[in-house]
Protein backbone atom coordinates (compact mmCIF):
# COMPACT_ATOMS: atom_id res chain seq x y z
CA UNK A 1 0.00 0.00 0.00
CA UNK A 2 1.65 3.83 -0.69
CA UNK A 3 0.97 6.26 1.81
CA UNK A 4 -0.59 9.38 0.81
CA UNK A 5 2.02 12.25 1.15
CA UNK A 6 0.72 14.69 3.95
CA UNK A 7 -1.54 17.30 3.51
CA UNK A 8 -0.33 20.72 4.38
CA UNK A 9 -2.59 23.46 5.88
CA UNK A 10 -3.19 25.59 3.35
CA UNK A 11 -1.71 24.09 0.37
CA UNK A 12 -5.03 23.39 -1.44
CA UNK A 13 -7.03 25.98 0.09
CA UNK A 14 -5.79 28.87 -1.72
CA UNK A 15 -6.42 27.77 -4.77
CA UNK A 16 -10.25 27.18 -4.02
CA UNK A 17 -10.79 30.26 -2.46
CA UNK A 18 -9.26 32.29 -5.71
CA UNK A 19 -11.41 29.78 -7.77
CA UNK A 20 -14.22 31.02 -5.99
CA UNK A 21 -13.56 34.74 -6.25
CA UNK A 22 -12.49 34.88 -2.75
CA UNK A 23 -9.01 36.28 -1.60
CA UNK A 24 -6.60 33.99 0.31
CA UNK A 25 -6.27 33.61 3.32
CA UNK A 26 -4.06 36.30 4.90
CA UNK A 27 -4.87 39.03 2.18
CA UNK A 28 -6.76 42.26 2.41
CA UNK A 29 -10.67 41.82 3.10
CA UNK A 30 -12.39 44.36 0.90
CA UNK A 31 -14.66 46.70 2.24
CA UNK A 32 -17.87 45.31 3.19
CA UNK A 33 -20.64 45.33 0.40
CA UNK A 34 -17.66 46.12 -2.01
CA UNK A 35 -18.14 42.50 -3.83
CA UNK A 36 -21.95 42.85 -4.22
CA UNK A 37 -21.77 46.40 -5.52
CA UNK A 38 -22.67 46.24 -9.65
CA UNK A 39 -23.07 49.10 -12.43
CA UNK A 40 -26.43 49.52 -13.25
CA UNK A 41 -27.22 50.58 -16.57
CA UNK A 42 -29.43 53.45 -16.76
CA UNK A 43 -32.32 54.03 -18.30
CA UNK A 44 -32.64 53.94 -21.98
CA UNK A 45 -28.78 53.08 -22.07
CA UNK A 46 -26.54 50.30 -22.94
CA UNK A 47 -28.91 48.34 -20.37
CA UNK A 48 -31.66 48.02 -23.29
CA UNK A 49 -32.82 45.03 -24.81
CA UNK A 50 -33.45 43.90 -28.41
CA UNK A 51 -34.06 48.10 -29.61
CA UNK A 52 -36.43 48.66 -26.68
CA UNK A 53 -35.61 51.56 -23.56
CA UNK A 54 -35.28 50.45 -20.46
CA UNK A 55 -38.28 50.57 -18.00
CA UNK A 56 -39.30 54.16 -16.61
CA UNK A 57 -41.64 54.19 -13.64
CA UNK A 58 -41.71 57.70 -14.30
CA UNK A 59 -43.72 56.87 -17.23
CA UNK A 60 -46.69 55.15 -15.72
CA UNK A 61 -49.55 56.53 -15.18
CA UNK A 62 -48.69 59.84 -17.59
CA UNK A 63 -51.62 62.01 -19.04
CA UNK A 64 -51.40 62.20 -22.60
CA UNK A 65 -51.30 66.13 -23.27
CA UNK A 66 -54.49 67.99 -25.15
CA UNK A 67 -54.02 68.08 -29.23
CA UNK A 68 -54.13 70.78 -30.98
CA UNK A 69 -57.73 69.38 -32.62
CA UNK A 70 -59.66 68.98 -29.45
CA UNK A 71 -58.37 72.68 -28.71
CA UNK A 72 -59.97 73.56 -31.85
CA UNK A 73 -63.01 71.68 -31.04
CA UNK A 74 -63.53 73.78 -28.00
CA UNK A 75 -62.98 76.94 -29.99
CA UNK A 76 -65.58 76.24 -32.66
CA UNK A 77 -68.41 75.62 -30.05
CA UNK A 78 -67.91 78.96 -29.22
CA UNK A 79 -67.81 80.34 -32.74
CA UNK A 80 -71.17 78.48 -33.34
CA UNK A 81 -72.47 79.25 -30.27
CA UNK A 82 -71.88 83.29 -31.62
CA UNK A 83 -73.21 83.08 -34.68
CA UNK A 84 -76.54 80.61 -33.44
CA UNK A 85 -77.05 83.91 -30.94
CA UNK A 86 -76.77 86.51 -33.05
CA UNK A 87 -79.29 84.36 -35.83
CA UNK A 88 -81.62 84.28 -33.00
CA UNK A 89 -81.30 87.99 -32.63
CA UNK A 90 -81.78 88.71 -36.29
CA UNK A 91 -84.79 86.21 -36.19
CA UNK A 92 -86.48 88.37 -33.36
CA UNK A 93 -85.59 91.44 -35.05
CA UNK A 94 -87.15 90.16 -38.46
CA UNK A 95 -90.41 89.41 -36.57
CA UNK A 96 -92.49 92.64 -37.70
CA UNK A 97 -96.27 92.64 -38.67
CA UNK A 98 -95.58 93.89 -41.76
CA UNK A 99 -92.59 91.32 -43.09
CA UNK A 100 -94.87 88.97 -41.55
CA UNK A 101 -98.21 90.45 -43.12
CA UNK A 102 -96.32 90.21 -46.84
CA UNK A 103 -94.64 86.84 -45.95
CA UNK A 104 -98.52 85.42 -45.85
CA UNK A 105 -99.98 87.10 -48.69
CA UNK A 106 -97.24 86.12 -51.05
CA UNK A 107 -97.59 82.72 -49.65
CA UNK A 108 -101.64 82.66 -50.54
CA UNK A 109 -100.94 84.09 -53.48
CA UNK A 110 -98.48 81.31 -54.23
CA UNK A 111 -101.01 78.57 -53.59
CA UNK A 112 -103.63 80.01 -55.55
CA UNK A 113 -106.24 81.45 -52.75
CA UNK A 114 -108.12 84.53 -52.31
CA UNK A 115 -105.94 86.64 -49.73
CA UNK A 116 -108.35 88.47 -47.55
CA UNK A 117 -107.53 91.31 -45.16
CA UNK A 118 -108.89 88.85 -42.12
CA UNK A 119 -107.22 85.86 -42.93
CA UNK A 120 -103.64 87.65 -43.44
CA UNK A 121 -104.33 89.12 -40.05
CA UNK A 122 -105.30 85.85 -38.44
CA UNK A 123 -101.87 84.61 -39.60
CA UNK A 124 -99.91 87.95 -38.75
CA UNK A 125 -100.57 87.21 -35.11
CA UNK A 126 -99.97 83.27 -35.73
CA UNK A 127 -97.27 83.77 -36.94
CA UNK A 128 -95.62 86.68 -34.57
CA UNK A 129 -96.87 84.19 -31.60
CA UNK A 130 -95.53 81.08 -33.28
CA UNK A 131 -92.20 83.45 -34.43
CA UNK A 132 -91.58 84.78 -30.95
CA UNK A 133 -91.98 81.57 -29.08
CA UNK A 134 -90.07 79.73 -31.59
CA UNK A 135 -86.84 82.04 -31.31
CA UNK A 136 -87.29 82.49 -27.53
CA UNK A 137 -86.90 78.47 -27.08
CA UNK A 138 -83.96 78.47 -29.76
CA UNK A 139 -81.64 80.52 -27.80
CA UNK A 140 -82.51 79.40 -24.39
CA UNK A 141 -82.16 75.62 -25.57
CA UNK A 142 -79.18 76.83 -27.39
CA UNK A 143 -77.34 78.08 -24.69
CA UNK A 144 -77.92 75.14 -22.30
CA UNK A 145 -76.69 72.66 -24.78
CA UNK A 146 -73.98 74.71 -26.43
CA UNK A 147 -73.09 75.12 -22.64
CA UNK A 148 -72.90 71.60 -21.93
CA UNK A 149 -70.89 71.03 -24.45
CA UNK A 150 -68.35 73.21 -23.75
CA UNK A 151 -67.80 72.10 -20.20
CA UNK A 152 -67.72 68.39 -21.15
CA UNK A 153 -65.17 69.56 -23.43
CA UNK A 154 -63.03 71.22 -21.31
CA UNK A 155 -63.17 68.01 -19.04
CA UNK A 156 -61.88 65.80 -21.61
CA UNK A 157 -65.22 64.04 -21.86
CA UNK A 158 -65.94 61.97 -25.08
CA UNK A 159 -69.58 62.20 -24.51
CA UNK A 160 -69.38 65.86 -25.06
CA UNK A 161 -68.14 64.84 -28.62
CA UNK A 162 -70.67 63.09 -29.41
CA UNK A 163 -73.38 65.35 -27.96
CA UNK A 164 -71.61 68.30 -30.03
CA UNK A 165 -71.37 65.99 -33.07
CA UNK A 166 -75.10 65.58 -33.03
CA UNK A 167 -75.99 68.94 -32.27
CA UNK A 168 -73.85 69.87 -34.78
CA UNK A 169 -75.78 67.78 -37.70
CA UNK A 170 -78.82 68.66 -36.85
CA UNK A 171 -78.39 72.42 -36.86
CA UNK A 172 -77.01 72.28 -40.03
CA UNK A 173 -79.87 70.08 -41.87
CA UNK A 174 -82.04 72.47 -39.96
CA UNK A 175 -80.10 75.36 -41.39
CA UNK A 176 -80.25 74.15 -45.23
CA UNK A 177 -84.13 73.30 -44.70
CA UNK A 178 -84.43 76.76 -43.89
CA UNK A 179 -82.94 77.94 -46.39
CA UNK A 180 -85.52 76.99 -49.11
CA UNK A 181 -87.28 79.84 -47.88
CA UNK A 182 -84.79 82.32 -48.18
CA UNK A 183 -85.74 84.27 -51.37
CA UNK A 184 -88.82 85.02 -50.52
CA UNK A 185 -87.22 86.74 -47.15
CA UNK A 186 -84.74 88.46 -49.50
CA UNK A 187 -87.63 89.89 -51.66
CA UNK A 188 -89.68 91.63 -48.96
CA UNK A 189 -86.52 92.21 -46.56
CA UNK A 190 -82.98 92.84 -48.14
CA UNK A 191 -81.48 93.47 -44.88
CA UNK A 192 -82.55 90.40 -42.98
CA UNK A 193 -82.33 88.12 -46.19
CA UNK A 194 -79.39 89.17 -46.19
CA UNK A 195 -77.78 88.79 -43.03
CA UNK A 196 -79.76 85.40 -42.40
CA UNK A 197 -78.07 83.93 -45.52
CA UNK A 198 -74.88 84.68 -44.80
CA UNK A 199 -74.82 83.46 -40.90
CA UNK A 200 -77.04 80.59 -42.22
CA UNK A 201 -73.77 79.95 -44.45
CA UNK A 202 -71.38 80.33 -41.44
CA UNK A 203 -73.02 78.40 -39.16
CA UNK A 204 -73.32 75.43 -41.65
CA UNK A 205 -69.13 75.50 -42.76
CA UNK A 206 -68.36 75.92 -38.89
CA UNK A 207 -71.10 72.60 -37.74
CA UNK A 208 -69.36 70.89 -40.76
CA UNK A 209 -65.52 71.95 -39.87
CA UNK A 210 -66.57 70.79 -35.97
CA UNK A 211 -67.60 67.40 -36.98
CA UNK A 212 -64.41 66.72 -38.84
CA UNK A 213 -62.28 68.10 -36.45
CA UNK A 214 -63.84 65.73 -33.80
CA UNK A 215 -63.01 62.41 -35.20
CA UNK A 216 -59.90 63.76 -36.58
CA UNK A 217 -56.88 61.61 -35.93
CA UNK A 218 -55.28 63.45 -33.01
CA UNK A 219 -58.77 63.31 -31.41
CA UNK A 220 -59.54 59.85 -31.64
CA UNK A 221 -56.00 59.08 -30.24
CA UNK A 222 -57.08 61.57 -27.48
CA UNK A 223 -60.01 60.26 -27.01
CA UNK A 224 -58.29 56.04 -26.57
CA UNK A 225 -55.67 57.41 -24.58
CA UNK A 226 -58.41 59.02 -21.56
CA UNK A 227 -60.96 55.91 -21.90
CA UNK A 228 -57.46 52.83 -21.25
CA UNK A 229 -56.47 55.29 -17.91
Amino acid sequence: MTENPPQHPGAGGTDSRQAQGQPPFGAPQPPYGAAEQQPYPAPGGPGSRYGTTAYDPGAVGQEMAEPKGWARLKTLTLVSFGIHLVSGIVGLAGLNEDLIRETAAAELEAQGMAASEEIIEQSVQLGMAFGMATMIVSIVLGIILYLLVFLGLRGGKNWARILGTVLAAVGTLYTLVGLAGIGITLAISPVIGTLTLILSVLFVLVNIWWIVTAFSKDVNAYMRARSGR
